[in-house]
């Protein structure tokens, strides 16, 4: 069998904070794009919760100790069923696009378990790793439709760039550069810092391993407030407060602010949320140069430093094998990866495909101080009317 590229169309939405509902967004094929919380719906820090509990908080020693808390392996019965599902998507001649529940069906066991997954994604630790995908054994096409409708029982796809790519691909693209701010880190062998994406989870199917680094690590926010609250509540404090910018790397729609106002920690209705990346909160200086921002103070610097030094300090490591998926949910986790080498072969390097999901308040997903909370597509990354795009390499 061929690979192929398919392309199906989305839309657009506006970004900058605002009571004004969002004009798309609403139909199960769009995103609504990014956007700054609704300040006025936020928990005041003075009256936020002196401590997290629940499934959602967990420690690395207490995962490593039980990797079958996060670590799931595909039974050969599993993998049969959804080796069927492909062939299925195949025998009908159906887009990439078109692989959804419905399309890429699978056993009542099977869903039952990935059912579990979700649950555990929404309301647990929130990140899980399926091991044993047989990729090498698939084409790039067959891998992708695999990856496409596991996904699919997890969450909706939402467009993680100005492409509108639903697949993505992360593969050095020799980038290695920051161009007016705009480069994007996982185009390259960077390490990246501790951080959330705009979308509710993301997922990663290891295609192919790096020759040398690219371990994926994982930390738990609620475990972090809780001991930030202890040991340096002046720090919490200041990730509490919504006196962060956020930038966006020139992905913006027209007319759209290249930077969000946000809270790190903000907490609605009962649910303790963050939204954080060192490397875009911390680096403004294109902006702060022609004074379209305020230059932090000493004391947002130091939480730069101690909640990056918080995450390494805390974060449980794992290297994902070569057919291994990766879900990890944005609400109450924060990932990184560490920078990697590459084999000189150009058919052996590093690459994962990646999927935002949303997870909206109407399928149970966390409610939050957005004003596309309840949209089935909400999230993601929308520059203008940038179609949607299923690539099958990187680009």
């Amino acid at each position: 069998m061929t690979t192929t590229t398919t392309t199906t169309t989305t839309t657009t939405t506006t970004m900058m904070v605002t009571a004004t509902e969002p004009r798309w967004g609403h139909g199960l094929g769009l995103c609504s794009g990014q956007r700054e919380p609704e300040y006025d719906v936020l928990t005041p820090f003075e009256s936020m919760p002196k401590e997290i509990t629940g499934r959602t908080v967990w420690t690395k020693e207490e995962l490593e100790a039980e990797p079958g808390r996060w670590l799931r392996p595909f039974s050969e019965e599993e993998v049969k069923d959804i080796e069927h599902a492909i062939q299925n998507v195949e025998t009908a001649g159906l887009q990439l696009a078109e692989v959804d529940r419905a399309t890429f069906q699978l056993s009542a066991a099977l869903t039952v378990e990935l059912d579990k997954v979700r649950d555990e994604l929404i309301n647990g630790i929130g990140f899980v790793v399926l091991r044993g995908l047989p990729v090498e054994n698939w084409t790039t096409r067959q891998a992708s439709i695999a990856y496409l409708g596991i996904g699919s029982y997890i969450g909706r796809r939402v467009s993680q760039n100005g492409l509108g790519h639903m697949l993505g691909h992360i593969k050095d693209l020799a980038e290695g550069k920051e161009v007016n701010g705009e480069g994007r880190i996982y185009r390259t062998q960077k390490a990246q810092t501790y951080h959330t994406d705009e979308s509710d989870i993301v997922g990663l199917l290891c295609l192919h391993q790096a020759m040398e680094g690219g371990e994926s690590q994982v930390v738990s926010s609620h475990h972090i407030y809780n001991v930030l609250r202890r040991e340096r509540p002046d720090v919490l404090a200041q990730l509490c407060r919504p006196h962060w910018f956020y930038d966006r790397k020139g992905e913006t729609s027209a007319g759209e602010r290249d930077w969000m106002r946000t809270p790190g920690y903000y907490h609605y209705r009962g649910r303790l949320s963050m939204k954080w990346d060192s490397y875009y909160v911390g680096r403004l200086e294109r902006f702060w140069e022609k004074d379209l921002i305020p230059r932090y103070e000493e004391a947002q610097l130091e939480a730069i430093r101690v909640m990056e030094a918080m995450c390494r300090l805390l974060s449980l490591e794992m290297s994902l094998r070569r057919g291994d998926v990766q879900f990890v949910t944005n609400t109450h986790n924060l990932h990184a990866r560490s920078a990697y080498k590459d084999d000189n072969d150009p058919a052996k390097k590093r690459w994962l495909q990646r999927l935002w999901l949303a997870t909206c308040e109407e399928e149970g997903g966390w409610p939050l101080p957005f004003a596309d909370s309840k949209y089935v597509k909400r999230g993601g990354v929308q520059v203008n009317q940038t179609p949607e795009s299923y690539p099958l390499e990187a680009e």
